[in-house]
């Protein structure tokens, strides 16, 4: 099936590709599985979009409200401890605090828009830096004591422009209707100089091959946007920025006993509504995906992609941003 002008990234025509059936947490059945692929810039997203969002986090357990979501699994048997010890020394991840600390050297003021408990503002602003936080989700706002706004990335509240030396997108933009407009706007909050930093899923790494839809960073109907480097740098280029760098984080942790064992209940279920399309994770499994991704190029070793923008760029005329999306 054809959809035309449906890709929220560039505008181009999407075709249908494959459907998640239900949700990956509450294991329900969800309206909004079905990926499309743009044709023009290759970026998968769910179609029709929701209009409404909120009802995904109704949750017994979500990280963002300080609580876990995965089957928790005793990590001490020999096999697991070798295998996650010998994933660790193989593990380059660049973390954002430490990319947000050797951006902004100087320190100075950091907006994290859906900033979920408080996390990262916390831990930045124990090293110094002058901390804002953005949530819309009640339960995580009440968990938090630092300095936070109510809001969301789409709607975000009245803040001064020109104010923050670094704004934050971490595991966000995955979750928006319209992530290009919202960095766009958030862009505008930025200081002459500032940063963006923004850290979705990264859908071109070999587990998100290998578990497909079971891959635990799939999370529909939570995340409806599937980026991987190229179009995570194509999303805040037509925000009107430009790209200084990208990082790759997230590999010793997919391969845990609870880990695994929560995409296994995640493939468990999908078997039981008739769905093949999806790969049981085990450990056998992740002791073969270790032999093929520790020596693996980053696009393909690691779990989340991130990059760091600059704003004030000149903006490319559309032809030149649809022939690059197209290349």
């Amino acid at each position: 099936m054809k959809i035309p002008n449906a890709c929220p990234l560039c505008g181009g025509d999407a075709r249908f590709k494959i459907t998640m059936p239900i949700d990956a947490k509450t294991f329900k059945p969800t309206e909004y599985g079905s990926i499309y692929e743009c044709e023009v810039c290759t970026f998968r997203f769910v179609y029709p979009r929701p209009n409404d969002t909120n009802k995904f986090y109704e949750l017994d357990a979500y990280y963002t409200q300080g609580a876990t979501h995965f089957v928790q699994m005793p990590e001490n048997g020999f096999l697991t401890r070798l295998r996650v010890h010998l994933a660790w020394r193989f593990d380059r991840s660049e973390m954002l605090p430490e990319v947000i600390r050797a951006e902004l050297p100087n320190k100075g003021s950091i907006l994290d828009i859906g900033c979920g408990g408080g996390v990262l503002i916390r831990e930045l602003s124990a090293q110094g830096f002058q901390t804002a936080g953005v949530e819309r989700d009640a339960e995580a706002l009440a968990s938090t004591q630092m300095n936070v706004l109510e809001g969301s990335a789409e709607r975000l509240p009245e803040l001064p422009i020109s104010s923050f030396d670094g704004i934050v997108f971490s595991h966000v933009l995955e979750h928006l209707v319209d992530p290009v407009s919202a960095v766009r706007e958030a862009a505008k909050l930025l200081k002459p100089g500032g940063r963006l930093f923004c850290e979705v899923p990264n859908n071109e790494a070999m587990i998100a091959h290998q578990s497909n839809l079971s891959w635990e960073h799939l999370d529909i109907p939570r995340h409806i946007n599937f980026f991987r480097e190229k179009t995570l740098c194509k999303l805040v280029e037509r925000a009107g920025l430009s790209v200084s760098r990208t990082y790759f984080s997230g590999y010793t942790r997919y391969f845990g006993e609870s880990y695994i064992a929560t995409e296994q209940r995640i493939h468990d279920q999908l078997a039981a509504v008739g769905v093949t399309k999806s790969t049981r994770y085990s450990p056998a499994r992740a002791w073969k995906l270790f032999t093929k991704t520790a020596m693996a190029p980053a696009m393909q070793k690691y779990d989340s992609v991130g990059l760091v923008a600059i704003p004030g760029a000149s903006a490319k005329p559309e032809a030149a941003v649809q022939a690059e999306l197209a290349s």
